[in-house]
């Protein structure tokens, strides 16, 4: 950065000189400072009055001498500590005090900043939470939905204002916001393409401007009609089934710019916002499970990664089909446990806000270790490692997302314990490695990028064997040999065509 704040200060005479101030330091003697890093003394400030961007070293006209010492931590230099005196007598008696004290102060910057970003980032994670347990218990509510997900960026995002608008009839209409006057934002219909919030709508790609009247996409038109004054934009898409419904736009950060950091959270929520919207959609015109199972499948479409995406449009682009194809890949199938009994005790409303949030959490998992969401089967799924892109991990990333879905089921039966009360989640998963057809497969009106083949029939055969062990995974002899860790396993008295079947327990530890 080409500023520099002050964090603390400590005078006994009157400066010009106060905590919070930003200086500017690129091409002064402090940059000089910060470039070497070594301490220098100045005798008499004077001498460098010639350069006017040291005049903010000019703090008081009877402190004549200074000493500028660089912060340094791990290497980088973050700052510098600065000492002013009437003269520099003392400043050459004391480099090696001065040298200790700068080390003190370093580590208690960074030790100071790693605290606040771990505080902050656990208050993110526990925000995110909140938002995705309120909206997959209020999922048929929508207006009280978006109002709590604007009332949680608020407090999570530290914004000075932000805004919801949905896509109808090829423009954006907004839909809630705080800190804006609505009665003017509902007069505003912006088309699909139109400023910031319509080039995301346009792109389906979020995007972050700190200077926002230096963007091509900046339209003025919006601050014109309210007098909000925009200093710097986030906006994401919040897409469902593969269309933008709407974006989410937060305006003017309170310290610094926005970052990737803030793009990721603020699409963490869009996503959540977008899976509920759906769902509510979907509600409304299901009169059956099958219905709701199509809900379900049609909301983790978010799922699949852009490689498929790409490579799916690049074939339509050139008018040609899509070519099958036999590899090598690990199939992971995931199921809830005794689901229709649980859906008869606890009412379709929260069967369907249960499965919501059990598939976001275990589509999740799949997509974290670089697999996709295949086939929705009513309380389950098929995941897909390895396809359309093979690498040597495939295998490994089957494993390591079973063993995460392992583990978050007690949180999932905490989060929902008034709902299933005696009746807890449990799953079975089971994983085969083996060959396959991929391709995308269907007709013209319905197309599904998908699997075929022995495998997958062998991938289903192994779930029989996960029922007696509850929460268990079951996996394959070709798995076992096709992973790159060690794993700790138990030999199962059954096989399948012949190949040796385990349960997996784990990784081996180090010996």
């Amino acid at each position: 950065e080409d500023h520099l704040k002050v964090i603390d200060l400590q005078a006994s005479t009157t400066i010009d000189l106060a905590i919070g101030d930003k200086l500017p330091h690129l091409g002064t003697i402090v940059d000089h400072v910060m470039q070497q890093n070594a301490v220098q003394i100045i005798d008499d400030l004077d001498a460098i009055r010639q350069n006017e961007k040291n005049e903010k070293l000019f703090i008081n006209n009877d402190l004549k001498a200074c000493l500028l010492a660089p912060l340094t931590s791990r290497g980088q230099v973050n700052g510098v500590l600065a000492l002013y005196a009437k003269d520099s007598s003392k400043f050459h008696e004391i480099p090696e005090t001065v040298e200790g004290i700068t080390n003190i102060i370093s580590f208690a910057v960074e030790e100071s900043r790693l605290s606040a970003a771990v505080s902050k980032r656990n208050q993110e994670l526990v925000t995110i939470k909140q938002i995705g347990s309120a909206l997959a218990s209020s999922t048929f509510d929508m207006k009280q939905v978006l109002k709590y997900t604007m009332d949680m960026i608020r407090t999570l995002m530290n914004v000075e204002a932000g805004s919801l608008s949905l896509v109808k009839d090829n423009e954006l209409e907004f839909a809630v916001a705080f800190e804006l006057d609505m009665t003017q934002l509902q007069k505003i219909k912006l088309k699909l393409g139109q400023g910031i919030s319509g080039a995301v709508a346009t792109r389906g790609e979020a995007i972050i401007e700190n200077d926002p009247p230096a963007s091509s996409h900046f339209d003025p038109v919006i601050d014109e009609i309210t007098g909000f004054r925009t200093r710097s934009v986030l906006c994401v898409p919040m897409i469902s089934q593969g269309k933008v419904i709407g974006v989410i736009e937060v305006l003017n950060k309170q310290e610094g710019d926005f970052s990737a950091g803030d793009k990721d959270i603020l699409q963490s929520i869009a996503t959540s916002v977008s899976i509920a919207m759906e769902n509510a959609r979907l509600y409304e015109k299901t009169v059956s499970m099958a219905e709701q199972e199509r809900g379900i499948r049609g909301m983790f479409q978010k799922f699949v990664p852009k490689e498929i995406i790409d490579k799916i449009i690049h074939g339509s682009a050139v008018n040609k089909e899509f070519v099958d194809e036999l590899k090598t890949i690990t199939l992971l199938n995931i199921d809830i446990r005794g689901f229709s009994e649980l859906a008869r005790k606890i009412g379709p409303q929260k069967s369907v806000a249960l499965l919501n949030y059990f598939f976001s959490v275990m589509g999740g998992i799949v997509f974290k270790h670089s697999g996709i969401v295949d086939k929705y089967l009513g309380d389950g799924f098929l995941a897909l490692f390895g396809a359309p892109v093979s690498t040597a991990m495939d295998a490994e990333n089957a494993v390591s997302a079973a063993l995460e879905m392992q583990e978050s089921i007690p949180a999932i039966n905490e989060d929902y314990a008034q709902e299933l009360l005696d009746a807890p989640v449990n799953i079975g998963v089971s994983i085969y490695t083996g060959e396959v057809v991929v391709g995308n497969i269907g007709f013209d009106m319905k197309m599904d990028y998908t699997v075929i083949g022995d495998s997958v029939n062998n991938v289903f055969k192994l779930q029989k064997f996960t029922k007696p062990l509850p929460d268990s995974i079951v996996i394959a002899e070709s798995t076992c040999r096709a992973a790159q860790t060690p794993l700790e396993i138990r030999e199962l008295d059954h096989t399948l065509n012949g190949m040796k079947i385990y349960e997996l327990l784990g990784r081996k530890k180090n010996s």
